[in-house]
Parts: structure tokens; C-alpha cells; sequence
């Protein structure tokens, strides 16, 4: 009978040691490295202070803020895509919801007594497939980003967020640049 050799606790943290020591010259990698690591297994790290650790790698606060509405008064979002990554923030961190959905979105913005959307469902999609502040998980459900969540926490400081935005792009890039023209058909007589 052959013996079954597992993978150990240590095993996985030496590995991650070693591919993380490869980059030591690099922190903003290591930090994306770690920040994929966190998103990808939906990990809150807890400290023993009651602190934690986020998907973002930042230490914040383990106490809620009062409610919605003063934490939306603090963050001072711009538009209604932030408004939505907001909304998702709060619901994700601080109502400790690993996924939401439209209504619970339309449930928070009301919950924050803030003006009602023209038209919710459309911002929400924005938010996520022209903006990346969310991703679409399935059946519906959404769940915040690692750049929705730079952007919130930037918030309200515009130069962060405008930091936050490029740390973490979105999109594709044109590779020419613009389109190239057609020339017009030279006419023939």
C-alpha cells in the first residue's frame, strides 16, 4: 500500500513565501498577488486585536459606522456608479454579505435615505461591466471588485480614486489606438 503524502498548512505557506521572495523587489505585485489571493478565496483575515485584514490587504476597523447614511455622507460618491460600489462596500464589509443583488442594492440606497435612482438596475450594470466597480458572480448576484473596493476606500479623496483607477484598469486597451479609416475609393470615370 503506497503512503499518501498531503499537503500540509506549512506546505501551502512556504510556497507562497518562496513565489512571493521571487518578487521581492517589486511590492505593488506582491501586494496584487496577495489582493488576488484574498478576493479569490473570499478571505477576511482576522487579527487577535479585532481587527482585520481585507481582500485589499489593509487593516480597517472592526466596528460598523453608525449606519449607511453616515458612512455614504463620508464617502461623498460623485456619481451613481461609486454610489452603487458604495452601496456594495458597506453591504459586503460591514453587513458581512459575500454576494448582493439588485434589490438589496435598491434596498440600501433607500436604507441611506439618499435619492432614488432613475433607473437602478441600469447603473448597477454600468457599475460593473463599463466601470469593473463589481463583478458578475452568477445567477444575478454581484459581488464587489477588487477595483470597486480600491475606489471606495479612496473615497473622497479624487486624487486617490483617480490613483486607485489606474493601480487597477479595467477594459481593454486599443492597441492602434484609434480606429484606422478607410481610405475612400478613388472614383473612376
Amino acid at each position: 500500500m503506497t503512503k499518501v503524502v498531503e499537503y500540509s498548512e506549512v506546505d501551502a505557506m512556504r510556497d507562497v513565501d518562496s513565489a512571493l521572495s521571487k518578487l521581492a523587489n517589486d511590492s505593488d505585485a506582491q501586494r496584487r498577488i496577495i489582493q488576488w489571493l484574498a478576493s479569490k478565496y473570499g478571505t477576511n483575515v482576522p487579527l487577535t486585536d479585532g481587527r482585520r485584514i481585507d481582500s485589499a490587504f489593509r487593516t480597517i476597523a472592526a466596528e460598523t459606522p453608525q449606519d449607511l447614511k453616515s458612512f455614504m455622507a463620508q464617502k461623498r460618491p460623485m456619481n451613481n456608479y461609486e454610489r452603487v460600489a458604495c452601496l456594495a462596500y458597506y453591504l459586503e464589509k460591514f453587513k458581512e454579505m459575500s454576494d448582493v443583488g439588485a434589490k438589496e442594492i435598491i434596498e440600501a440606497n433607500t436604507e441611506a435615505r439618499l435619492p432614488k435612482m432613475s433607473n437602478a438596475t441600469v447603473f448597477i450594470k454600468h457599475a460593473t461591466h463599463t466601470y469593473g466597480y463589481l463583478n458578475s458572480i452568477g445567477q444575478r448576484r454581484l459581488a464587489l471588485s477588487s477595483r470597486g473596493e480600491a475606489v471606495v476606500e479612496a473615497l473622497p479623496d479624487r486624487s486617490k480614486v483617480d490613483e486607485a483607477l489606474e493601480s487597477f484598469p479595467f477594459g481593454r486597451k486599443s492597441r492602434t489606438g484609434k480606429k484606422a479609416r478607410k481610405k475612400p475609393r478613388a472614383q473612376t470615370s
